[in-house]
């Protein structure tokens, strides 16, 4: 199987309050990364990280299903947020892998 190349790196911050209820999944996470006043989808590839705990702080591989609407954007050192139904956390960006 392929491995699937992300389009950013960040370290990333899970709200511990608010925020989601429980663990990611074991291998992705479909949600909303918020960035400049617009919400993009995105897939946190979890399969090396694992599952992440509400307060969880890591580094984490970002997919975009949109790369061509934001990659361009991207600045290493910008915050973003991540959503689904409601904020879940927020973080930086680490690299932008070419």
């Amino acid at each position: 199987m392929a491995m699937i190349r992300p389009d950013v790196i960040v370290s990333l911050e899970l709200y511990s309050e608010g925020g989601r209820q429980e663990a990611t999944p074991l291998d992705h996470l479909g949600c909303f990364f918020e960035y400049e006043g617009e919400n993009f989808e995105c897939r946190l590839l979890l399969e090396d990280v694992g599952p992440l705990l509400p307060g969880a702080q890591a580094k984490v591989p970002i997919r975009f299903l949109r790369p061509d609407l934001i990659k361009e954007r991207l600045r290493v050192g910008s915050h973003f947020g991540l959503r689904e139904s409601k904020n879940i956390g927020e973080g930086i960006i680490d690299s932008i892998p070419r």
